[in-house]
């Protein structure tokens, strides 16, 4: 859970934390061009990747690929992402999750998920911890150090967290629980705007908390 990197030491880097893609490989590859990130930076993937959307396997693809060109990549796991994983027995994946969204991306590879995404899948982490927040897809227990909530809660959603606004010591940041726009609040900030429904895929640049998102509808989209 902890960065490498030394927490008390000067932080150079800014983090930009990126929400729920559901698939939405158009509007994630648009989202990564408008985020004016450098070397140094850290980009934090919220998890949910796939189902649902336009392309699951396109994501996953275009995250790769972001993974090889930057050397600052975090990618949290989803519920999505386990349920997946529960299917997958380190060869293949043995059948359809029962998750909304996930049938199309099966019958997308006429049942032959690529392995690579499995074992790509399978190296996901359940949170991400920098000098500037904590990361988790779906939520920490209020009150409780972040590592007194269980790695299922942190993926599936911790009690509690969804309507509480608990200082934790650090900003919590998080995807999961579907707003309109992104939620900020004092010690958390959420970021799933539904883009696989919504057209709307947001991300935010700590410790600035500026906004970044794309629209479907539009071509280009500036900073907001």
């Amino acid at each position: 859970m902890q960065d490498d990197e030394l927490l008390d030491e000067p932080v150079s880097y800014n983090s930009y934390a990126i929400g729920d893609i559901h698939g939405e490989v158009t509007l994630l590859k648009r989202l990564l061009d408008l985020l004016p990130f450098r070397p140094e930076d850290h980009l934090i993937f919220l998890g949910d990747y796939v189902d649902r959307g336009e392309d699951s396997i396109a994501v996953i693809r275009t995250l790769q690929e972001i993974q090889q060109a930057h050397p600052h990549c975090f990618f949290l796991r989803g519920n999505h992402e386990d349920a997946w994983l529960e299917q997958w027995d380190g060869t293949a994946f043995r059948e359809i999750p029962m998750m909304p969204g996930a049938r199309k991306v099966w019958e997308s590879c006429d049942g032959q998920i690529p392995a690579d995404v499995g074992e790509w899948l399978s190296k996901t982490r359940i949170d991400y911890e920098d000098a500037h927040a904590y990361y988790v897809h779906a939520g920490v227990l209020p009150g409780k150090p972040f590592s007194s909530t269980p790695p299922f809660s942190k993926m599936w959603g911790a009690r509690g967290f969804a309507d509480r606004d608990y200082d934790w010591g650090k900003t919590v940041v998080f995807g999961h629980w579907e707003h309109p726009a992104p939620m900020i609040k004092h010690h958390k900030i959420g970021l799933d705007t539904g883009a696989w429904r919504t057209g709307n895929l947001s991300a935010i640049q700590l410790p600035g908390r500026q906004i970044f998102q794309v629209h479907r509808e539009e071509e280009t989209n500036d900073s907001v």
